[in-house]
């Protein structure tokens, strides 16, 4: 029988909390780091406190957010764009109590959008506000190259990274090419695989000075997760390892996390709002593709 006084305090939160819907893009500088792994997982996280998690995935192939939860896309933004189907016919649910929704062919197609269908996209994401408390972006940065669309537009970004020395100096150099893009922006470095709390607490010590000392961007230490073969196993059964394994060293390190995340203020700027959001992707698509000449 359901809690009728534990629903009441969770609608009423809801209800105080409905304007600040929490949205963070999580990167990484090197493929190989377990970024989507690590979406997963704190998305599972967030939703094993009860929160309502969506995922937007900039990413293409069976190794994306759905590829490896298993489930398969019928439609995608860009459908929802072609007004092939709504957007909420787009979402998929998947194990973990995560909801997806696939976006790496939508992007590209912003900036064609006539005033119009821009509205109409505007609107649609707009009533998604009262059903998500946190949105986690899947960006396609890696190996260099320029950071994922949504990247460009949302304040907090997790960036994800090894303990290895390339894969440091690969995100180190992603924060200063994402700091130089306009606008508030919030980093949270999440060490991957460690062999050692220690040793990931001396990476981001040395992180932040070097941040501190030549970059004007903040960085915050979001925690690590440490080694585990769990992680490999859950993704083999298609299920996040905070579901699969909940005790595992990986898991107790993911829940840890989401609980941080949980914590985090809202927007300061009042522009928290997935309507607010597409507002802000459109106009930089729109500049972006301008400056190209597109």
């Amino acid at each position: 029988m359901a809690d009728f006084r534990k629903d009441q305090a969770e609608g009423l939160r809801r209800l105080l909390d409905r304007s600040s819907v929490h949205i963070m893009t999580v990167a990484s500088g090197a493929n190989g780091v377990g970024r989507t792994s690590t979406v997963i997982n704190v998305a599972a996280g967030l939703a094993d406190r009860g929160r309502r998690v969506l995922v937007i995935d900039e990413n293409y192939g069976p190794s994306n957010v759905a590829g490896l939860l298993g489930v398969r896309a019928r439609f995608d933004l860009q459908d929802v764009i072609r007004q092939d189907c709504s957007l909420e016919e787009a979402l998929l649910e998947a194990p973990g109590g995560i909801t997806i929704l696939p976006a790496a062919r939508g992007v590209r197609a912003l900036a064609d959008l006539r005033q119009l269908d821009q509205e109409r996209l505007i609107a649609g994401f707009g009533r998604l506000n009262d059903r998500f408390d946190d949105v986690l972006v899947d960006t396609r940065c890696g190996n260099g190259g320029n950071p994922g669309f949504f990247s460009r537009v949302v304040e907090d970004t997790i960036v994800v990274s090894s303990a290895a020395a390339p894969t440091i100096t690969e995100s180190y150099a992603m924060i200063k090419r994402m700091g130089g893009h306009r606008g508030k922006r919030r980093f949270h470095l999440l060490l991957n695989g460690v062999t050692s709390e220690p040793k990931a607490q001396l990476i981001f010590d040395n992180m932040e000075r070097v941040s501190r000392s030549h970059l004007d961007t903040p960085l915050e230490c979001l925690g690590s997760v440490p080694r585990d073969e769990s992680v490999g196993n859950a993704s083999r059964m298609f299920q996040p390892v905070v579901e699969a394994f909940p005790t595992s060293p990986s898991a107790t390190g993911f829940k840890r996390i989401a609980e941080s995340i949980a914590g985090w203020p809202g927007a300061r700027d009042g522009s928290h709002g997935l309507d607010s959001l597409m507002q802000r992707l459109l106009t930089s698509s729109n500049s972006t593709f301008a400056t190209a000449g597109a």
